[in-house]
């Protein structure tokens, strides 16, 4: 278990760069090997120690443990770090070669810690492969009926093809987690990697979500005649099913008609509704007759304060 501050653990500062993090690690490995260390905790600091490099020496999980902090970066980090019992602290110099490719002690084969040599191998924990993350643009009606995508993994140097399951209902940048479908770890026995995908719905040209809710609206152009004598008027829905809805008389351009259990659909058979929103169309100057136009001249003018 870790205990500590990692930057503590290493003596260094939190501005050290990765030449001092590296040579302050070295030193500290020396000093608590337990072939040298007299001190009876000495294998539990030393798996610290090399859990306080494996986060500091590496860019990313360094940024994200100094944006957490100790505690919460340790209470979520996977036992990916050496551990205690994983490790033959009789073979040290094989420990910081394959951290740091070599030059590091001798391969005496004596025992004790001359040149921290010796016949035992250090054993790593595998080491999991990369996570991917790819963006996946979707239709408004793809996410109605939940369908299926299919996104390129690169697989060595050949392409795999990975189904997707768009969630009914899910909002614009969600993210979904396929697990094992990213790249393969570098190590035997290693875990692969996950596939990260954020979903981007695109804009729909007839249809608008409410708040990336369940909910849609749809404009309903009206002619003037349809919107002052009133009408019944059809309405396509997102399943491509047409609706009639009555238009009362005397209707005004932004009124909102409820169509119940026509918006989109989400989990567990919930289903939104579609507001149908009226906006009158006025006749263009080709479309006016004498007879229209006298018509007109009769409705009284809107009175202006």
């Amino acid at each position: 278990m870790s205990a500590g501050d990692y930057y503590q653990m290493l003596g260094v500062g939190k501005d050290a760069d990765a030449d001092a993090i590296k040579k302050a690690f070295r030193a500290k490995a020396r000093e608590l090997h337990p072939d040298v260390s007299k001190d009876p905790d000495a294998g539990k600091k030393f798996s610290a120690l090399n859990e306080a490099y494996e986060v500091l020496s590496d860019p990313d999980k360094r940024a994200k443990y100094d944006r957490l902090g100790h505690d919460r970066f340790v209470s979520g980090m996977p036992e990916q770090h050496v551990r205690a019992q994983d490790v033959e602290f009789g073979d040290l110099g094989s420990i910081i070669d394959a951290m740091f490719g070599g030059g590091f002690g001798g391969r005496a084969s004596g025992g004790g810690f001359g040149g921290f040599g010796g016949a035992s191998t250090a054993r790593r924990a595998p080491v999991k492969g990369k996570d991917l993350h790819f963006g996946l643009r979707v239709s408004l009606h793809d996410v109605h009926v939940g369908a299926t995508k299919t996104v390129s993994v690169p697989r060595g140097e050949k392409f795999t093809s990975i189904d997707v399951k768009v969630p009914k209902g899910v909002k614009s940048g969600a993210k979904l987690r396929l697990q094992g479908q990213g790249l393969q770890s570098p190590s035997p026995g290693g875990r692969p990697g996950d596939l990260f995908v954020r979903l981007d719905i695109e804009r729909d040209p007839r249809f608008e979500r409410v708040d990336d809710g369940l909910d849609l609206t749809t404009d309903l152009p009206l002619s003037i005649a349809e919107a002052t004598l009133g009408a019944k008027v059809d309405v396509r829905t997102i399943d491509a099913k047409v609706v009639t809805i009555t238009i009362p008389e005397g209707t005004a351009s932004g009124a909102k008609f409820r169509i119940g259990g026509h918006g989109l659909s989400g989990s567990a058979g919930r289903r939104g509704d579609l507001f149908v929103l009226a906006r009158i169309v006025p006749p263009s100057g080709a479309e006016i007759s004498d007879t229209l136009r006298e018509a007109l001249r009769q409705v009284p003018a809107i009175e202006r304060h």
